[in-house]
């Protein structure tokens, strides 16, 4: 990244620009806020969540130095005032993402986006939740008008290092064509001009053109796997014995007789 300069945040600007955006938020409040919002843990873990975006291809993560293809996490999905849970892997990682892959539910899908926001002509909003884990939208705009790349503000936020840490893997999104569409992910870093304004504070982001890289190029309908309904995530019910049958694990045939074989 190239280094930052001394520059001084305009609080004229960003005020015009928050006024904008709760006028651009309040031409979309009839339509629902996405809901891809989803919490994970690695498998055995307890404590603060990892967040993800449930997408078609499966959950999309920020990537972490330890993880690796096959790792085991528990979903936990919102749905309305109550929240079912699932189980899934990694099935592709980077760099910077991973793409986790419920074993047997079916997720809410978000959209992808075709193309990079233009914050100069359309409006960005970030997804979060509230108090009461309903879905939200709060107005981003480019830290410096993008002089130092991906990097966005979000006013009113309090601790912008606490807030980064624990919305890492939330989505930005524009409302485009009747749909809210995903543009990037929050990236859980920050970034501060040389004078240390404690007021002029960056919020790293992962963009489209990054997540696109996780993602195959076209994917063949006929391939796509097929995963049992799971009443819990389709109709908000509590999951019953019998609504998911999964298979036995089959003996590994090349695996060493018991040393009590013949």
């Amino acid at each position: 990244m190239m280094p930052l300069i001394s520059y001084r945040s305009g609080r004229a600007r960003r005020a015009a620009s928050l006024a904008a955006g709760l006028l651009a938020a309040a031409s979309v409040a009839c339509v629902a806020p996405p809901e891809h919002f989803t919490r994970l843990w690695p498998g055995g873990r307890s404590g603060a969540p990892v967040l993800g975006l449930s997408t078609e291809e499966g959950v999309i993560v920020l990537g972490e130095p330890q993880y690796a293809v096959g790792d085991v996490f528990e979903i936990q999905f919102p749905i309305g005032n109550s929240v079912v849970s699932a189980h899934g892997s990694i099935v592709r990682l980077n760099e910077e993402l991973a793409l986790v892959e419920p074993a047997d539910a079916i997720l809410r899908e978000g959209r992808f986006a075709d193309g990079l926001p233009d914050f100069a002509t359309e409006d960005v909003f970030v997804a979060l939740r509230d108090e009461d884990d309903r879905p939200v939208m709060r107005p981003v705009t480019l830290w410096h008008d993008g002089t130092f790349g991906d990097w966005v503000v979000i006013d009113d936020i309090g601790d912008a290092d606490a807030f980064a840490r624990d919305h890492a893997g939330v989505g930005l999104y524009v409302y485009r064509q009747r749909y809210w569409q995903i543009v990037g992910m929050l990236a859980g870093i920050t970034a501060r001009s040389p004078d240390l304004d404690d007021d002029d504070v960056g919020l790293g982001y992962i963009s489209l053109l990054e997540m696109a890289r996780l993602l195959p190029d076209r994917i063949d309908y006929f391939e796509h796997g097929v995963k049992p309904l799971r009443p819990d995530f389709e109709f908000g019910v509590p999951l019953q014995p019998g609504d998911v049958d999964l298979p036995e694990p089959q003996p590994d045939p090349s695996a060493a007789p018991p040393s009590d074989a013949p």
